[in-house]
């Protein structure tokens, strides 16, 4: 009798298990990260009446350090920007002076674009101050896709008042990329959209290369991200997100 038991619990198929949903939205937070990441990028800014492109250079680690430097127009080259932890600073060759960003600025936009000085600072914000929750999942060729609600926890310092977010799951290395994040306000309106596509392997990771921000009130206008390059998990003390390498423009 004993062995027939045995025999029927191991007929049992298991069950499938449920992911872990903070950890899938904190996989995707990291894709273009990493612990360490050291990346080339361009950034384009449209409007109806004017379109702009900037070349950039950037560090990061930990998602709590961020170096990030204007390659080109020549205008505006040497231009940099250091994060580390929640403070952060500008250097603006022109007029020889440090800006440090205030609380106040820190929804103001960076360098123009439709993304803001918030979103360099509380880059791992919606892993931490949100919960989680799952809304349904599609099943696609090679991959899963995990459709995600967050929502602010109590208290917690964040502006979106619920965010929506795609994460997809890829069958045949694991790897976790994010699809796309719909921010809303606090009174439910939708402000901005970023989309992520052009998904390819760079540097032994699969990524999303492109980065569309488009914002709901302004027709016309959006922010394109596109990498060029990127590297992972590298070498970077502390003090290479330093003051002093700010004021040299990141030399």
């Amino acid at each position: 009798m004993k062995a027939l038991l045995c025999a029927l619990l191991l007929a049992v198929p298991a069950a499938a298990a449920e992911p872990d949903i903070r950890d899938l939205v904190d996989k995707a937070n990291k894709a273009l990260r990493g612990d360490s990441s050291h990346g080339r990028l361009t950034m384009t800014i449209e409007t109806p009446e004017w379109k702009r492109s900037l070349e950039i250079e950037g560090w990061n680690k930990e998602r709590t350090y961020a170096f990030i430097k204007i390659l080109a127009p020549a205008k505006e080259r040497g231009n940099t920007t250091l994060r580390r932890k929640t403070e952060m600073w500008v250097w603006l060759p022109k007029v020889e002076r440090v800006i440090k960003i205030p609380p106040t600025m820190m929804h103001s936009t960076w360098q123009g674009s439709d993304f803001t000085y918030e979103d360099i600072v509380k880059a791992d914000s919606i892993v931490k101050d949100y919960t989680h929750k799952l809304l349904k999942t599609t099943k696609e060729e090679g991959r899963t896709v995990y459709h995600i609600e967050a929502t602010p926890k109590p208290d917690a310092p964040v502006v979106w008042g619920k965010v929506l977010t795609d994460v997809a799951y890829y069958d045949d290395d694991g790897s976790v990329i994010p699809l796309n994040e719909l921010d809303y306000s606090e009174r439910g309106e939708l402000i901005r959209t970023i989309t992520l596509s052009d998904v390819k392997v760079m540097s032994g990771r699969r990524v999303p290369a492109r980065l569309e921000c488009v914002p709901a009130r302004k027709p016309g206008q959006r922010t394109i991200l596109h990498y060029k390059e990127l590297e992972f998990d590298i070498p970077l003390e502390e003090n290479f997100f330093s003051y002093q390498r700010l004021q040299k423009g990141g030399g």
